[in-house]
């Protein structure tokens, strides 16, 4: 960090030198535009207004680096949610048709992903959504909506044993996590692009990383239903026993209130509903205690209490990553002041 000193002008204006490796690394010339912007914390952010600075982000694959397409995939997915607007993939050889066929698909799991280019050697994605669209709430809000849908079909399909709506339940959770992805995506462009992180409700770093704590746990609840509904395949032809269900069934019952609080909590500042989370979690790990109690009791069989066991298990995380958002919301909201700031704001959310 350097420190410079402020000159005054005749005319009455203030000026200050800039860094010349600064000046050196964009290349800017005397006479060239430089915006200026004022932060929340009261510091200047200057920012060359030149082409180069706002290039979209492009990355480029090796194919010859994958020897298997999961693994090329996971680096595509990361690309994705890290902003590139355009991902090559290319090979020294021909790439044989199925393999382009399986690279192709992957574009399914990412929104908004396109083929722009094809040729013999090389596959480019473009990504065609304008990031700026979609406020950051708006897409959370909409995520939290997937995951309570997916935890109350997750649990009714296990009291009704309905194996329909649970593999119906698994394939929602795939359209869950593209949302998930987009959303983490918006988060990092916010990070990355101060003009975009404006336009979509992010208004500083701090809010950024908040918004990345919601979106993390948002996305382990939906990985939870959707283990809920997985486990459930499994007991197709079972007996179980109807006390466990009716515990397990009041367990589902107060994790998803509390998920369903944490986030209202997150969108509407309310620390009060925070708190009720908080304290809800000490009824879920009695009420798991009990359900582990009675499955030793009534169960014989020691595949389906394993499952069963699991199944209180996936709840309990669920009622966990709640307790994690209204972690987060805590963090959001009780932010301490300078003694030059009111703290007027901080007593209305309390």
């Amino acid at each position: 960090m350097e420190t410079r000193k402020l000159q005054k002008l005749k005319g009455g204006s203030y000026i200050i030198s800039l860094p010349k490796d600064w000046i050196d690394k964009y290349h800017l010339k005397s006479g060239e535009q430089i915006t200026v912007s004022e932060e929340e914390d009261g510091s200047l952010r200057l920012l060359p207004t030149i082409e180069n600075f706002e290039k979209p982000l492009e990355a480029t694959l090796s194919l010859e680096e994958y020897h298997d397409l999961r693994a090329l995939k996971y680096c595509l997915v990361t690309y994705y949610i890290q902003g590139s607007d355009r991902i090559n993939i290319v090979s020294r050889k021909i790439i044989p048709a199925e393999q382009k066929r399986q690279i192709k698909q992957f574009r399914a799991e990412l929104p908004g992903v396109e083929v722009a280019e094809e040729e013999a050697n090389k596959l480019t994605f473009q990504v065609l959504i304008d990031p700026t669209v979609f406020s950051l709430e708006s897409l959370i809000e909409r995520t939290f909506a997937f995951s309570l849908k997916l935890q109350e079909d997750a649990v009714k399909a296990l009291l009704n044993l309905d194996i329909p709506l649970a593999m119906e339940v698994l394939e929602r959770s795939s359209e869950a996590q593209r949302h998930y992805r987009f959303t983490i995506r918006q988060v990092a462009l916010a990070a990355f692009n101060q003009k975009v992180g404006k336009k979509i409700g992010v208004k500083n770093c701090q809010d950024s990383i908040h918004f990345a704590l919601v979106v993390r746990d948002l996305s382990r609840l939906i990985y939870h239903s959707s283990a809920i509904a997985n486990h459930v395949l499994s007991l197709e032809g079972k007996k179980i026993d109807q006390e466990v269900l009716n515990l397990i069934k009041k367990m589902s019952e107060a994790a998803y209130q509390m998920q369903k609080n944490a986030i209202e909590a997150f969108l509407k500042k309310d620390v009060r509903l925070t708190i009720n989370v908080f304290f809800a979690m000490d009824y879920i790990k009695e009420i798991e205690r009990a359900i582990l109690k009675k499955i030793m009791e009534k169960t014989t069989n020691i595949d389906l209490a394993i499952t069963l066991s699991m199944i209180a298990r996936d709840t309990r995380r669920i009622a966990g990553h709640a307790v994690a958002i209204a972690d987060d919301v805590m963090n959001r909201i009780l932010r301490p002041y300078t003694r030059n700031n009111s703290s007027q704001e901080l007593e209305k959310n309390c």
